[in-house]
């Protein structure tokens, strides 16, 4: 197969076919899975929160052949996070900006 200037269908010509038909990519992703940003607008705390607990095992990740972290994000799992979040004196609700009008 050729593309109309006679040249092979190489993965240049595949990505301008997509470009140009405005064909998406394949995600990767599996069923339950969920991006770094999905996870941590889901647990209301930041990417790099959720990119620390992955570097350091507490949270498995894997990557799609495009590079893109996975998270499988069951609803065990999501617990497990939660009580991290909550346990964290980093992450939980411990600190709190008092309102501009409040004395503090």
């Amino acid at each position: 197969m050729k593309t109309g200037f006679g040249r092979s269908f190489d993965v240049a010509a595949v990505k301008w076919v997509r470009y140009i038909r405005r064909v998406p990519s394949p995600s990767g992703f599996e069923p339950g899975e969920l991006t770094v940003d999905q996870v941590a607008a889901c647990l209301g705390i930041s990417a790099d929160a959720v990119y620390y607990w992955i570097e350091r095992g507490h949270l498995l990740a894997r990557r799609t052949a495009t590079g893109r972290l996975c998270v499988s994000f069951t609803p065990e799992i999501e617990a497990v996070c939660r009580k991290r979040v909550t346990d964290s004196h980093h992450l939980g609700t411990g600190f709190r900006r008092a309102p501009a009008r409040e004395a503090v």
